[in-house]
């Protein structure tokens, strides 16, 4: 892509110094003569190159400039479910966290054979608290796979 438009500038820089060579001969010269018929329309053809190297120098920019703010939407799309899936396994952890805290009390008062009913119900809602953690954390991580096989997908189409 960009070796295509370095290619159609040195090809629009050159034939614009033809296009300067002949007219500084066109302006030196005297009457026109036959040779100067044939200048013209020399020159006329490499204006009309010129111009549709132009245009498809234009439309291959217009391409590139397209192409590079789909990536730059899909990359800042990346980033906002990376922070997305980060802040679910961070839940996580805590959950996790408060789950052992909570079973290794449950298993300290088993021990001391205590039945402590506050307790239980504590290490149950830690429990569950993990398991929806533990959820979305995966509800997070399939989204962020998702989101990277539904290009491919399209391009097959």
């Amino acid at each position: 892509m960009m070796t295509d438009i370095t290619e159609l500038e040195s090809r629009l820089s050159a034939a614009l110094d033809r296009i300067g060579q002949g007219l500084d001969r066109l302006e030196s010269a005297g009457p026109r003569t036959a040779q100067d018929e044939g200048l013209g329309a020399e020159l006329d053809a490499q204006q009309q190159a010129n111009a549709e190297l132009e245009e498809r120098l234009k439309a291959l920019r217009e391409e590139q400039d397209t192409r590079l703010a789909a990536f730059e939407a899909r990359i800042e799309a990346q980033n906002a479910q990376m922070a997305d899936l980060d802040g679910q396994l961070q839940a996580l952890r805590r959950s996790n966290a408060e789950l052992r805290e909570v079973a290794g009390e449950l298993r300290e008062a088993m021990e001391a054979e205590l039945a402590d009913p506050a307790l239980i119900d504590r290490a149950m809602a830690a429990e569950l608290d993990a398991l929806r953690a533990e959820r979305d954390a995966e509800v997070a991580e399939l989204g962020a796979v998702l989101s990277e096989l539904k290009p491919l997908v399209e391009e097959r189409k």
